[in-house]
């Protein structure tokens, strides 16, 4: 567990929290893709793929998070991220079991997550290329995004799921720190910048 990481997101003040968990959420998925840019990396990141279940002519189509493409043996991979840190008290800041799925599960597309995972091949799978057309690829299976994972909360959910992977942002960022990844730094950076200047200007009356 890093401390950091549990201290940044969950503390005494609910309504702080809450809004701290918002404003991950919005740059989480670029971290995630800017971890998988590093040679150290076992993911490449191939963009958003788009699922549509065989039999109904294109119905029932849904859009994911990621492209995992595993550089180790080429085998691709749906992806898709929860991080939910503070949501009903911090009920799903932690991966322990399937049971922090089931408010999920009423979405098409979590639904088809969850089914791509055991039978891939009842999907037709696109993505976009560098020409801006899609196009079709085979894919094994899904890999799950989630904020903080336990060990045991990981092997318990990919022998439910039979999901290939569980990654952890909490991992990846502390990946990102120990590789020293300049376009992770300076992607903080700039965001922390960005941030300043809108609070600074809230302060700061016209003209003045």
């Amino acid at each position: 567990m890093n401390p950091n990481f549990v201290r940044t997101f969950k503390s005494d003040n609910h309504e702080r929290d809450s809004f701290l968990s918002r404003m991950f959420g919005i740059i989480s998925e670029e971290i995630v893709r800017i971890w998988c840019r590093c040679v150290q990396s076992p993911y490449e990141d191939l963009g958003r793929p788009t699922l549509v279940q065989k039999g109904y002519d294109g119905k029932f189509r849904a859009t994911l998070d990621f492209t995992f493409k595993s550089k180790q043996d080429g085998k691709i991979f749906v992806g898709e991220m929860k991080s939910e840190l503070e949501y009903e008290n911090y009920k799903y800041l932690t991966l322990t079991s399937t049971d922090q799925f089931k408010h999920h599960i009423i979405k098409l597309a979590f639904i088809q997550f969850l089914e791509i995972a055991k039978n891939p091949e009842k999907f037709t799978v696109t993505i976009q290329d560098t020409k801006n057309k899609r196009k079709s690829i085979a894919v094994s299976g899904s890999i799950l995004v989630w904020g903080k994972v336990s060990d045991e909360g990981k092997k318990n959910v990919m022998e439910e799921t039979k999901l290939a992977d569980v990654l952890s942002l909490e991992q990846i960022i502390n990946d990102l720190l120990a590789w020293n990844n300049s376009d992770y730094i300076d992607f903080i950076k700039q965001r922390f910048e960005w941030s300043e200047q809108i609070f600074s200007s809230l302060l700061r009356r016209e003209g003045h």
